[in-house]
């Protein structure tokens, strides 16, 4: 089986990288990487809360955002399956909609999962537990939904 992570502006950040590393450690090394695009205006500045070799400038207009948001989500993507293949784990992964909660249901309606990871900003922040999307998964999965918090 593999273990489904859902996340995008934490993609990378230590607490995911943890949580990764010790599935790994324990046989756990199959990944799917979704990642749902975060809607153009609305991405928090990460700067201070994870690696910024993952954050990319802002480029582009306004006439551009969508596209941008899905550029920053591919690449955040691209490095997620780099970092899970550097620990010894094996990833594949897809950009999802803007709906994380529909990107996640499309990911079980193709393939098995054992696991989901969620990985959010930290709490007060966070527009995924504003809206308790880890509990709206779990009510739609039957497989554990376990929360990665990134440090505020």
């Amino acid at each position: 089986m593999t273990c489904l992570i859902v996340a995008n502006q934490t993609l990378g950040g230590p607490e995911l990288q943890l949580e990764v590393t010790q599935r790994i450690e324990q046989g756990r090394d199959r990944f799917h990487v979704v990642v749902p695009v975060t809607r153009p205006g609305l991405e928090h500045d990460r700067r201070v809360v994870w690696n910024p070799s993952f954050a990319i400038p802002d480029r582009g207009s306004r006439d551009d955002a969508l596209e941008e948001a899905n550029r920053r989500a591919e690449h955040r993507l691209e490095q997620m399956i780099a970092l899970v293949e550097e620990h010894g784990g094996t990833a594949t992964g897809e950009v999802g909609t803007t709906n994380a909660l529909n990107s996640v249901t499309t990911c079980f309606l193709r393939d098995d999962y054992d696991e989901v990871l969620v990985s959010t900003l930290p709490a007060g922040i966070s527009r995924w537990l504003k809206v308790d999307l880890p509990t709206r998964i779990g009510q739609v999965v039957d497989v554990p939904v376990t929360t990665v918090e990134a440090a505020g």
